[in-house]
């Protein structure tokens, strides 16, 4: 995600885990995920309530945990923190930590500070750090805002991503076996905003492009051939929503993720390479959603909503183009829940939850292609208790509609646990 303090109001939105890959990552895998993966994203996500508290305030943790397949869990961790000294000096700090499926999700977790002026009204000019165990991987950038509240703002920034990895490499004495030298640094240009109307109309919105970088591996002990990448990627999201006096509200949330690798050799000494070491890798995740809440008088809610996440991903090996392929996953999810204030804060949730699943596979050199296509269905089962305006504990599970999944109804493959405390 670009690190420009817009997760203040919107992240969680979109499912969060959304922050930018690592500047010298591979390029990851096909996902892992099973036939449930994206309803169980949907009851991952924050609830609206649980939104608006992160949004308005500037201190607070809060965590998503949850079953992805009967192998895997996902755990999405927050902090965040900010003070303000003396009317122009700010400090932000935030805290992520994610273990999931996405695409370019990793186990990985980011400490980042910033340090900000105010040079003129409400224009903040900032310096950013995100320090990592290894020096090398550590990130560094500005950023300036015009900042009325934590809910209106517009801003843009610059990172310079493993700004100390040449350094690290050239002047260390630890013998890895191995070099990392960028010939072009990674850099990545950010712009966010975010505003209010009185009338209840909110927008928010950011993105980033990070351009071309290429990084050239040399390898001291012949263990593996030299060889050089280059990686690029660009992102962009953005969430409209509409409050319509006084039970009503519509939102819309929109983004998009590419990511492009090259992989060459670059040194003929040594073994000889295997074909499937070159590559070009192209990879696209869109998701779109679109959802309504209607709050009546008294205990009820009802809330629905329709999502959309498209992924397409292509590899090229000019060196053997019978192992190029190509793959597509098109994941449309729906939902109606009806949420009951029982007793105090305590409020029980459930509904109907489901999605179609459409998959294919293309073998490029041959020209075949596989497809496959099926449905989810599962009546969802929450229980929220409020501590008090800023503070909740949510756990949910579900029971499968599903026929071949009757008498196979295991809470632990569908349990999910949200925790926040804002202060």
């Amino acid at each position: 995600m670009a690190k420009t303090g817009c997760r203040r109001f919107y992240a969680a939105a979109l499912a969060a885990g959304l922050a930018a890959f690592p500047a010298g990552a591979q390029f990851p895998p096909e996902e892992e995920t099973d036939r449930e993966y994206a309803i169980d994203l949907v009851q991952l996500s924050y609830d609206r309530d649980w939104l608006d508290v992160w949004g308005a305030k500037e201190r607070g943790v809060r965590l998503a945990m949850g079953s992805l397949n009967v192998r895997q869990w996902y755990i999405g961790q927050d902090v965040k923190f900010a003070a303000d000294f003396a009317s122009r000096l700010r400090l932000d700090y935030r805290y992520d930590r994610r273990e999931g499926l996405e695409p370019l999700w990793e186990e990985r977790q980011r400490n980042e500070f910033e340090l900000e002026g105010r040079v003129w009204r409400r224009l903040w000019l900032g310096l950013r750090a995100d320090p990592a165990f290894w020096k090398r991987e550590a990130d560094g950038g500005f950023s300036a805002r015009w900042r009325r509240d934590p809910e209106r703002y517009v801003g843009v920034g610059y990172t310079a991503l493993d700004f100390d990895n040449n350094y690290s490499f050239e002047r260390s004495n630890y013998d890895e076996g191995y070099e990392e030298i960028y010939r072009t640094p990674p850099r990545r240009y950010e712009a966010a905003a975010a505003w209010v109307w009185p009338f209840g109309l909110r927008v928010s919105g950011e993105g980033f492009v990070r351009a071309p970088s290429a990084k050239f591996y040399r390898y001291y002990y012949g263990q593996q051939t030299d060889w050089a990448r280059r990686f690029a990627e660009n992102h962009g999201a953005w969430l409209v929503r509409q409050a319509i006096p006084p039970h009503w509200e519509i939102y819309y949330g929109g983004e998009t993720d590419g990511w492009a690798e090259t992989r060459r050799f670059t040194a003929p000494p040594g073994p000889p390479a295997t074909p499937d070491e070159e590559y070009d890798a192209r990879l696209t995740l869109a998701l779109h959603t679109l959802g309504v809440y209607w709050q009546p008088p008294g205990r009820h809610r009802l809330r629905g909503g329709v999502g959309r996440r498209a992924e397409t991903r292509a590899f090229r090996y000019p060196d053997a183009p019978a192992q190029s392929r190509d793959y597509d996953k098109v994941e449309v999810t729906y939902h109606l829940l009806w949420r009951l204030r029982t007793w105090r804060e305590l409020y029980l949730e459930t509904g109907y939850l489901g999605e179609r699943i459409r998959t294919g596979r293309t073998d490029v050199a041959n020209g075949y292609r596989e497809r496959a296509a099926w449905y989810e269905n599962r009546a969802p089962i929450a229980l929220e208790y409020k501590f008090g305006p800023t503070y909740a504990f949510r756990l949910s599970s579900g029971v499968d509609l599903d026929r071949r999944d009757w008498g196979q109804y295991l809470i632990y493959d569908k349990a999910f646990v949200h925790l926040i405390a804002c202060f």
